[in-house]
């Protein structure tokens, strides 16, 4: 690699020392003796300045860069050419780097959501000329001595696909063949990056979710032993649920990071904007919720329910030594829980997942989700599931008074704000293709069980559905779409909007009008059936 040797003049640029080395090169500290002023000077390596092809890149990516002018970017003043090796003269920043911030621990909502608007403002402003930065990672972010957030190296900037399509496609594989050089960093690439695929903006913007992850976090979301082992986990794992390692993390921060790290482009935020404006709402709900949101109760009255009497005991022990917490209610099952929670109206409740009868998600369902929960089970998987659907808490048994302490310090935060659906959080608890076996539904103050196998059809009735099964039915608060997700489909089909079918319950198809067509079920009900839905039975029933 061409060096400088300290102290050496580079034009009028006295250097100072060397600041870093990578892939690309070296960077450097050095004075500008003109405008008396530090700058950074970035030395491309001699392996690639010996390759014409990386020589105009380097300099094309110096012209893109120099054309950005955003408070949240580092400035590129010039390039030039030292010892046959190209070189750019850029803004120094000094400050601390956001590696040394996430050093010390996870950050505060507050700072997450401070650096990722700066960020995603800088983003947008280069993305709307058409520059990609495709290597966003803290160690190329950093705050200034006055906490402002700046965007450092685009050295591996480029026009997005459009403009690059005249570019050799090998130049873009991840490991590139001269100097086994990556073309970003590993552990925030992009699933198509890390293919070696073209990458647009929205490759930036999966980066950037990655590293709120870990400021939120202290850790990345994709990690393994080697570079092989990353880039399996980004194409085919999803990460932990941040606020597992920070529980101060509120929900909206949670859901906009894992919509940055969505592994399909189509999926994730379409535009650095749209990210922006997620995050400014963040951060203006949460200085309105400092000072108008509802006053959790000095007191706040607690149920719980679990079917094992040494873990409601523990429980009572746990509440006895919380200040602020007293018991309202104990539940030995699910039936008594539906009645005994709705009637209380308890500030937080403590629920068992796996319990005969009813089991906790069934219990969630039957009482609503006014009522913060706690999930409390010696079953990883449910907890875990449920939590990254936006649950208050898990605990996990056998777990610490601090613990306990720590999730009913979460229950208090949430009081009076909106839960999600209990069926959304039941839904996420099912392991994949692990489908419904029962159906609960909540009439005034009866529990009705309806066997899945016994279901004949359900028909939508607004945000209603009517289930059908031995000639009664059962309104229960669900949409059909949902009830459809939470069947096995080998066994129910769509055969209408309106209408969901147990395909064992169909006698016939037979034809209603021109281009329409009835399905007669055993017990004699007729139900339209849509083109799309006929082809969806018809399918099934050619294939039992």
């Amino acid at each position: 690699m061409a060096e400088f040797q300290e102290p050496a003049m580079l034009k009028h640029f006295r250097i100072v020392s060397k600041l870093g080395e990578g892939g690309m090169g070296a960077v450097y500290l050095a004075r500008d003796t003109r405008l008396d002023r530090n700058v950074a000077i970035k030395l491309l390596t001699v392996e690639l300045a010996g390759d014409a092809r990386h020589v105009e890149r380097f300099r094309r990516e110096a012209r893109l860069a120099s054309s950005l002018n955003h408070p949240n970017i580092a400035q590129i003043y010039e390039t030039g050419e030292h010892e046959g090796a190209p070189f750019l003269v850029m803004e120094y920043v000094e400050g601390e780097p956001l590696t040394a911030r996430i050093a010390r621990g996870p950050m505060k909502p507050a700072e997450v959501l401070d650096a990722g608007a700066q960020a995603a403002d800088a983003l947008d402003a280069a993305h709307s000329q058409g520059i990609v930065h495709r290597d966003i990672k803290p160690a190329n972010l950093i705050f200034d001595a006055r906490g402002r957030l700046k965007i450092l190296d685009f050295g591996l900037a480029r026009r997005e696909a459009q403009a690059a399509a005249r570019e050799q496609r090998d130049a873009d594989t991840v490991l590139m063949t001269t100097g086994n050089l990556v073309l970003g960093t590993v552990h925030y690439m992009s699933p198509e990056q890390a293919f070696g695929k073209d990458v647009d903006h929205r490759s930036d913007l999966f980066s950037l979710g990655v590293v709120l992850y870990e400021m939120c976090a202290g850790r990345p979301p994709f990690d393994g032993e080697n570079s092989q082992q990353v880039i399996a986990k980004i194409l085919s794992s999803q990460p932990e649920a941040v606020a597992r390692f920070n529980y101060e993390v509120p929900e909206g921060l949670d859901r906009v990071i894992r919509k940055c790290i969505e592994k399909e482009c189509a999926r994730r935020y379409q535009s650095a904007r749209e990210l922006l404006v997620d995050l400014e709402n963040l951060r203006r709900d949460a200085g309105s919720r400092a000072t108008t949101s509802v006053t959790a109760p000095s007191v706040l009255r607690a149920v719980i329910v679990d079917d094992e009497e040494l873990a409601r005991g523990l429980l009572r022990e746990y509440i006895g030594a919380t200040p602020g917490v007293e018991l309202a209610a104990e539940c030995a099952n699910g039936f008594e829980a539906a009645k005994t929670i709705p009637a209380l109206k308890p500030d937080v409740v403590i629920l068992d997942v796996q319990m005969p009868k009813l089991n906790g998600f069934e219990v969630l369902e039957l009482i609503g989700t006014e009522t913060p929960v706690i999930f409390a089970t010696a079953f990883d998987d449910y907890a875990m599931r449920a939590f990254d659907a936006n649950a208050v808490d898990y605990l996990l048994k056998p777990f610490s008074l601090e613990r306990f302490q720590t999730a009913i310090g979460r229950a208090r935060q949430r009081t009076g704000q909106p839960m999600p659906p209990a069926v959304q959080l039941a839904a996420a608890a099912r392991p994949p293709q692990e489908f419904l076996d029962r159906i609960v539904v909540k009439d005034g103050s009866r529990v009705h069980i309806v066997p899945v196998g016994k279901l004949e059809y359900a028909e939508a009735q607004d945000d209603y559905v009517s289930l059908h099964s031995e000639g009664k039915s059962y309104l229960k608060q669900q949409t059909i779409s949902s009830l459809e997700a939470s069947l096995d489909p080998r066994r129910f089909v769509r055969v209408h909007r309106s209408y969901l079918v147990n395909i064992e319950c169909v006698a016939r198809i037979e034809p209603y009008a021109k281009d329409s067509r009835v399905a007669v079920l055993t017990s004699g009900a007729q139900l339209a059936v849509s083109r799309a839905g006929y082809d969806r039975l018809r399918a099934l029933l050619e294939g039992r």
